[in-house]
């Protein structure tokens, strides 16, 4: 308790600490990068495969279906599609969102919210496994952890070159995946309720709202102009309507909250921290439209949370910091009157809660840093290349092996996912595979559940090499594969 109180009074120790975090941060994201302790499902094969397409010329949503938002598969382009580079650089984005947080917590909480804040999303299980991957996740809660402290700043001083860099973030985390508008709707909705609730200037307001959507704007349409808008909304809002309710996957909101303990501190505090200050009802605000959406969506998956991560974390600092005040007030003599028993007993469950969300989140990510191995993609990717020419076409049940490859997918067969509009049929996976001339087929994932495919390869000229008894390795998938499917069996075919 005592280091608490010099951290967060003496300015160069705090700095010592801030850094000492950020390099935890580093070395929990970086370290062995090209090993996946834990996945997405075969997301991110599928969005490896796409930059790598799009490096090679083919065009999103016209020459090939997609899903998503653009910006980050045209940054995967510039990179080639490279597994290692793009997982680089979602790692170092993600540690520059937690710098910037850190910042805006001590602007609010001082050093001790600062430090707080740091360590809880240096460890966030959830958003560190994204951080690991080339997640689209990952990259928008990113960009939503930039636009907060602009936001934060322009809410305190009224500075409009920060609303406007606000604005410009989260338009840059929508436009790498459309979760990021839900920021710019938790902005939008705080600045609504702030204006009915003062006597400013109305006028004025209202002028910074518009300012704010068109800024926010820019990102998505500039791609629309250069893809074409028709084309942009049929993938990634029309083809994306069409997904069934499955209740059994809200059960990953209680995962996140699991391992992130001290994100329900807030959420659980709403009334006390909402009449503290602006700043508080902001990020509260953002965190109960980004939750309701993560409830009320059709389909939620683990890795969709990590959006409620930087203001979660932001407001966990300034509360924990406190929780810890009060026990510093109980403490002293000359002010035990003004603090009663039960703030104590309260600030006193805060830190406990608290302590025990970061060992959970940090026991996770060690455990999967030291189950070090080689990955079962990793494997097939060398048969792939071995049975293939990086002029001929692969499938795989799971893209990221092809990626891994250095290979192209036909376009049509790129997302394999089971859960995509039009849904990809036996028939349509078979006349692809004819069309393209597929040299290598892996099947794994959704594949297995296409009773006919073996047959088919069998009787057009498709074998399964002896030698790939030799690559199943065992007990290799990702460690910690929480709320999705493993692809295994794997059988590979190869066409001589």
């Amino acid at each position: 308790m005592r280091m608490l109180q010099s951290l967060g009074t003496d300015r160069r120790r705090a700095l010592i600490a801030a850094a000492l975090i950020l390099v935890l941060a580093s070395f929990l994201r970086l370290y062995h990068i090209g090993w996946s302790f834990s996945s997405n499902g075969v997301d991110e094969g599928i969005m490896l495969e796409r930059s790598l397409m799009v490096s090679r010329g083919y065009q999103l949503y016209s020459g090939m279906p997609s899903d998503q938002a653009p910006l980050a598969f045209y940054v995967g382009a510039l990179l080639d599609g490279n597994v290692l580079a793009l997982r680089s650089f979602v790692a170092v984005l993600s540690i520059l969102a937690i710098a910037v947080s850190m910042i805006a917590a001590k602007r609010l909480a001082g050093n001790n919210g600062m430090l707080i804040t740091g360590l809880l999303l240096a460890v966030d299980f959830a958003l560190l496994r994204e951080s690991r991957l080339f997640s689209l996740d990952a990259v928008s809660s990113s960009f939503l952890a930039l636009s907060l402290l602009p936001f934060l700043v322009y809410i305190k001083s009224g500075n409009r070159p920060m609303l406007l860099a606000s604005g410009l973030m989260v338009g840059l985390s929508t436009a790498s995946k459309l979760f990021g508008v839900l920021g710019l709707l938790g902005m939008l909705l705080f600045m609504v309720l702030e204006m009915r609730s003062k006597s400013e200037p109305r006028r004025r307001k209202v002028l910074d709202i518009l300012m704010l959507v068109i800024v926010s704007a820019i990102p998505l349409g500039l791609f629309m102009v250069a893809l074409g808008p028709g084309d942009m909304i049929q993938g990634m809002v029309f083809d994306q309507g069409h997904r069934g309710f499955e209740i059994g996957l809200k059960l990953s909101i209680l995962g996140y909250f699991a391992v992130n303990i001290a994100y329900l501190l807030p959420l659980v505090s709403v009334r006390t921290m909402w009449k503290e200050r602006p700043e508080y009802r902001f990020l509260l605000t953002l965190s109960f439209v980004l939750l309701a959406f993560m409830i009320f969506q059709p389909l939620t998956f683990f890795h969709h949370l990590v959006m409620l991560s930087p203001p979660l974390a932001i407001l966990a600092g300034a509360l924990i910091t406190s929780a810890l005040e009060h026990k510093k007030k109980s403490s002293e003599t000359i002010l035990k009157l003004v603090v009663t028993k039960r703030a104590v007993v309260s600030a006193n469950r805060i830190i406990a809660l608290s302590i025990i969300g970061v060992l959970v989140s940090t026991g996770f990510g060690a455990y999967g840093l030291a189950a070090q191995g080689s990955t079962i993609q990793e494997s097939y990717a060398k048969m792939i290349k071995q049975y293939s020419s990086p002029s001929q076409w692969v499938v795989s049940g799971d893209p990221l092996m092809v990626s891994l490859a250095d290979r192209l997918t036909p376009p049509g067969l790129v997302n394999i996912a089971y859960r995509q509009y039009p849904d990809l049929t036996e028939q349509e996976l078979e006349s692809e595979i004819i069309q393209y001339n597929v040299t290598v087929v892996v099947l794994c994932y959704r594949l297995n559940d296409m009773p006919g495919l073996p047959a088919f390869l069998m009787a057009n000229g498709y074998h399964v090499p002896i030698v790939a008894l030799i690559y199943q390795p065992f007990g290799s998938e990702p460690v910690l594969n929480l709320f999705e499917n493993g692809i295994g069996p794997v059988t590979f075919f190869y066409k001589s």
